[in-house]
């Protein structure tokens, strides 16, 4: 099968979260559970503040996330990442 890679313009990779996701979900699946390092969470961090998000530490391992209307939510590291994961599949 033919496939015409200029008929649609591939995603401009933006921030590193974008590349590492792929890794830390084979790593979840392999382990059968989600276990994220610092480096996923800052990874995760990053693309959230990309998307125009605020994070903040809560100093009790949690995140307080302001979406850009400026609502706050409180999560956990796992939940900042897949917010992030989320946030990554919605744009494509």
């Amino acid at each position: 099968m033919e496939h015409d890679l200029t008929e649609k313009v591939p995603h401009r990779v933006q921030t590193r979260f974008e590349l590492a996701i792929r890794r830390m979900v084979d790593a979840w699946l392999e382990a059968g559970r989600m276990e994220v390092s610092a480096g996923d969470v800052k990874l995760a961090r990053e693309f959230l503040e990309h998307s125009g998000c605020r994070v903040e530490d809560t100093g009790d391992a949690r995140l307080r996330v302001f979406n850009r209307e400026g609502r706050a939510q409180e999560m956990t590291r796992q939940e900042a990442v897949m917010a992030a994961f989320r946030g990554l599949a919605s744009r494509r």
